[in-house]
């Protein structure tokens, strides 16, 4: 688990420039803005470098410092939290995005763990998948607060030696008029922005849902589930 004084570190050295691009700053410098003494500072970037988040390299009057991926990754995954935490507690969430033509493996998945939806939704499933591709900030962070909230687990299981993994599931009403669920499985070939969502019909008939279609999921708290 990282320690809070290195998301610190991070966070100044982003404040500089350091995501972007190596920026120079002495350890006396750095110990000021996080108002530690030197040696601390000095300390708390070694850690950094030895962590993986901070590449360094030593001047003649001091250091030049950027973050590394993993660094970035970390201050992301600090700023998705704060972003989360900060949302007002009660809150409907609310994901709007467009209907996408999927890769064709989703009715695949859909049968293989049809019963096993059944027994967690309550539904048996059509044989296929909604994709619904999220762009705007706001739908990022609703998914974000949806991957927070408690999920429904369909456990993972082994068939003719193949092992399908756990597949999380978020009950959700879509476009205000039909229940169903978002499905995110461990093992995927969609993008991060893309959402499965299965239904017990198909829902691109049921409501008429074209390409390009706008699409609302607002997600249903797990203790109002049915």
């Amino acid at each position: 688990m990282t320690s809070p004084e290195i998301w610190f570190t991070l966070y100044e050295l982003a404040k500089r420039g350091a995501v972007h691009r190596h920026c120079e700053i002495t350890t006396r410098e750095l110990g000021d803005a996080l108002d530690v003494s030197q040696q601390t500072a000095s300390r708390r970037i070694s850690n950094s470098v030895e962590e993986g988040f901070v590449d360094r390299v030593h001047t003649a009057s001091g250091m030049m410092l950027r973050l590394t991926e993993q660094g970035k990754t970390k201050l992301l995954n600090v700023l998705n939290d704060l972003e989360v935490s900060l949302a007002p507690p009660g809150d409907e969430i609310e994901i709007v995005g467009i209907a996408v033509s999927g890769i064709g493996e989703g009715a695949y998945y859909v049968d293989v763990y049809s019963e096993r939806f059944r027994e967690a939704l309550g539904f048996e499933p059509f044989s296929g998948t909604l994709n619904v591709k999220i762009s705007d900030d706001q739908s990022q962070t609703a998914v974000k607060r949806m991957k927070h909230s408690p999920p429904i687990i369909v456990p993972g299981f082994s068939k003719e030696d193949r092992t399908f993994g756990d597949v999380i599931c978020y009950r959700v009403k879509i476009n205000d008029k039909l229940e169903g669920a978002v499905v995110i499985a461990q093992r995927t070939h969609h993008s991060r922005d893309i959402l499965e969502v299965i239904a017990p019909f198909n829902l691109r008939e049921k409501l008429d849902i074209n390409d390009n279609d706008r699409v609302r999921l607002t997600v249903i708290p797990l203790h109002l589930a049915t």
